[in-house]
Parts: structure tokens; sequence; C-alpha cells
């Protein structure tokens, strides 16, 4: 029967090649999860967790951070680009796109993710 032990040997090497891939791909994994901590934690802006309080309970968060970084409407205007009456507009719940979010939070310096 040497066909079975054959067969046998094939499939206990395909084994072999499968656990070592699969430790390969459990390694990467480990190494992309801390990648991702250490991006996340230094993302992390240096907002008040008041100020986050408010703005989960459903403040505004243009509102939120532009009044806690002591700023008018009209200096946040000046900073992003954006006209006063807008940011007005979008503070009441206006809704608005990725290009003025990232505008936004540049000015704000917090990360585009907490206005949206």
């Amino acid at each position: 029967m040497p066909s079975d032990d054959h067969f046998v040997y094939s499939l206990e090497l395909k084994i072999l090649d499968l656990e070592k891939t699969v430790q390969d791909l459990e390694r990467r994994l480990s190494e992309v999860e801390a990648r991702q901590a250490a991006a996340v934690q230094s993302a992390q802006p240096d907002i008040p967790e008041d100020v986050l309080k408010q703005i989960e309970q459903g403040e505004n968060p243009v509102r939120a951070l532009r009044q806690y970084r002591l700023m008018t409407q009209k200096e946040l205007s000046s900073l992003c680009g954006i006209r006063a009456n807008h940011i007005s507009a979008m503070e009441r719940g206006m809704p608005f796109g990725l290009k003025t979010a990232k505008r936004l939070a540049e000015a704000l310096d917090v990360p585009v993710g907490l206005l949206t």
C-alpha cells in the first residue's frame, strides 16, 4: 500500500504548511492590531471628558468644540474658509459633507470622526 502511505504523507505536509500559514497570519494580525491601537492612542484628541459627554448627549459637535476652543463663529470661519452663516446653520443641524468636515476638523484641531 505505498499509495496510501504517500497520500497520508502528502496530507501531513499540507497540514504542516497550513499550520505555519495560520501562525504567520495570527502573528500579522497581532502586529496590525498593535499598530491600530497605537494609531488610535495617538489620534485621541486632547478634548476634556465633559465636552465629549456633551457631544454624546446630543450637543452639536461643531458648536461644542468651537466653544471649547473659545472661538466665535467668525473666527472659525476665517480659519476654515467656511462662511460664518454656514457654520451657524451647521450648528443648528444643517447636514454637511466630508470635505466640509475635514476643513472644520483641521480648524478645530480634532479628528474628522469627532464631527461626523
